[in-house]
């Protein structure tokens, strides 16, 4: 195998499963944010408490915001530059797991999140070859 087919293989099922997590655990955070700041009656309360701060919403939105956008930023990353795939699936499993406390993406985006890491890291990922492109 040369060089020009190692850097044209891409993991596209650890790519795919990442990037829909990253999309799910931005939306999430996306949706608790405009509920925290629009909607806030239709939270529901812990019992024995007197109500939502909005302002601890909007801050944990906020935070699963970033954890969305670093999982998203990770898969792109893996797309790519695919030859540091290991950096990316560190990177993809650390912010899908505390995206959990913000919803995990509706817990799927966790999911596909730790799902699609796991299949970086084991090097079990089916490689697209692309054509490389042609120089004049």
């Amino acid at each position: 195998m040369n060089e020009a087919s190692v850097l044209s293989e891409k993991p596209t099922k650890a790519f795919t499963l990442s990037l829909i997590a990253g999309i799910l655990i931005l939306s999430n955070a996306v949706l608790l944010g405009v509920v925290a700041k629009w909607f806030i009656g239709i939270m529901p309360t812990l019992p024995g408490s007197s109500g939502n701060d909005a302002t601890f919403l909007i801050e944990l939105a906020t935070v699963g915001a970033i954890f969305g956008v670093l999982v998203l930023f990770g898969a792109l990353m893996l797309h790519i530059k695919p030859l540091s795939k290991k950096a990316w699936g560190i990177m993809i499993i650390v912010f899908s797991i505390p995206s959990v406390v913000t919803g995990g993406g509706f817990i799927i985006g966790f999911i596909l999140g730790i799902i699609g890491g796991k299949l970086i890291l084991s090097g079990k990922t089916k490689m697209q070859t692309t054509k490389p492109a042609l120089t004049t």
